[in-house]
């Protein structure tokens, strides 16, 4: 049994965490801005704190577990909605790196998020961990999230960075605001449909985030423990038209309808480049370290979440 401290609780990736660690009878703590409606959708074992000085210096945290940040793609990337965006993500991230080293005992990991968009607009170029980065704003956000989160490396703690894609879930994410349309048979490609979406089923995502806290690799205990930047992606990502047909296929409805990349442009302003660029993400050092997908392709994952 271990305790961990949750940003990011209530989100899709972090509420499927906490239910699979509450099996093992972990203790789970969880920052969150809202409390009452955390325990409304979270089990009543937790503790929820809205501030970080709610917990006393010496409450004993093992895993910090960092996965808060608003929404990217919800709403048009105005001056105030990329303040959001950086202040639930950076300024979040900073606050709790200096509150953790106030603290009498450091945890054993900070296993802290990231995305795919760390990389950039990267065409059809195949992206590892090694990969460099095409300057836009995603990769600034996230640069600055992973600088933010690597401050506890010189106290010697263990930080993990994980760059993830799109979350392949059956409780909501991305696949809940298509499926609508794709039913009425109204599913469109954006724009030509070459740009790549890297994703990762929800049980694959938990699976790779408790293989990150381990404090040893599954496959060689002998071996060091994870450390660094990790892609959590599955092995097989694939173009938009690809995952368009994919989707239609599963749910026996055409898909022939394209979105212009002039019309996302002029609805979305500077978001559209979510939709109609894209990344080409391998998960170089999961792979390499023994982790294995349960959902490797999309087909696979697809079939299980719809059926």
């Amino acid at each position: 049994m271990a305790s961990y401290l949750i940003t990011g609780g209530t989100g899709l990736i972090g509420s499927a965490l906490i239910e699979r660690l509450l099996t093992d009878e972990n203790q789970v703590s969880v920052l969150t801005r809202d409390p009452q409606q955390a325990c409304n959708k979270l089990p009543n074992s937790i503790k929820f704190i809205r501030q970080l000085h709610e917990l006393p210096r010496d409450y004993p945290i093992d895993y910090v577990i960092n996965l808060a940040g608003e929404p990217i793609a919800d709403k048009r990337w105005s001056k105030a909605q990329k303040k959001k965006l950086w202040s639930s993500r950076i300024t979040l991230t900073v606050d709790l790196v200096a509150w953790l080293k106030q603290q009498e005992t450091l945890p054993k990991a900070l296993i802290s998020g990231s995305a795919v968009g760390w990389y950039g607009d990267s065409q059809d170029r195949l992206l590892t961990e090694r990969s460099s980065p095409a300057s836009e704003y995603t990769h600034t956000l996230c640069q600055a999230w992973e600088q933010a989160a690597s401050g506890l490396t010189d106290q010697g703690v263990r930080v993990c960075l994980f760059r993830t894609g799109l979350v392949v879930s059956d409780r909501g994410g991305f696949l809940d605001k298509l499926l609508l349309p794709f039913k009425f048979g109204l599913g469109a490609r954006l724009g030509d449909g070459c740009q790549y979406m890297s994703w990762i089923h929800i049980e694959d995502m938990v699976r790779a985030l408790i293989f990150l806290i381990d404090d040893q690799k599954a496959d060689n205990p002998e071996q060091s423990r994870p450390f660094g930047v990790y892609n959590l992606t599955s092995p097989a990502p694939v173009t938009n038209r690809t995952f368009t047909k994919t989707l239609a296929k599963q749910l026996g409805r055409p898909a022939f309808l394209i979105a212009p990349e002039l019309v996302l442009r002029l609805l979305l302003g500077e978001m559209a480049g979510l939709l109609i660029t894209g990344q080409r993400v391998k998960p170089e050092k999961l792979l390499t370290e023994g982790f294995s997908f349960h959902y490797p392709t999309l087909d696979l994952a697809l079939i299980n979440v719809l059926r």
